[in-house]
């Protein structure tokens, strides 16, 4: 098995590599690209010859994004700095990936050592008296 540093120097010189590179560090940046209600329903899923493809929530919302085509090829290429590295976008219904709940959601250290020392059923009643105290009933 090769290691790393004999691999990476001719990696770095492949153009193709870091075309690929420049196309994840654009595809990252998906939000931006078409506005955070497209990403939340659409995440770009790989790139190959030019062309990105899409994995959207529906067809409804793959249809939108098939309007917005142009735009987006438009916006792909000014985030990556390159005007020609994507050509083609691909839209097709499957599933997203799980998105990763934000910093704020996830349980307070306290809370998850209590979480892991309490049953089901009492952390059921403990979020339902504190959702009951903040007027949600």
């Amino acid at each position: 098995m090769r290691r790393l540093r004999q691999v990476l120097p001719a990696a770095l010189e492949n153009d193709e590599v870091l075309r690929i590179a420049r196309a994840q560090a654009a595809m990252r940046r998906w939000p931006e690209v078409v506005g955070p209600m497209l990403a939340d329903r659409s995440f770009p899923d790989r790139f190959g010859r030019g062309t990105v493809w899409v994995a959207v929530e529906g067809s409804a919302w793959a249809q939108e994004l098939r309007m917005m085509k142009e735009k987006i090829l438009i916006r792909l290429n000014e985030v990556s700095g390159e005007k020609a590295l994507f050509t083609d976008v691909r839209f097709g219904v499957r599933p997203l990936p799980a998105k990763v709940k934000p910093k704020e959601e996830l349980p307070e250290p306290e809370e998850k050592q209590l979480m892991q020392e309490l049953s089901i059923r009492e952390i059921a009643e403990r979020r339902l008296a504190k959702w009951k105290n903040e007027g949600r009933d």
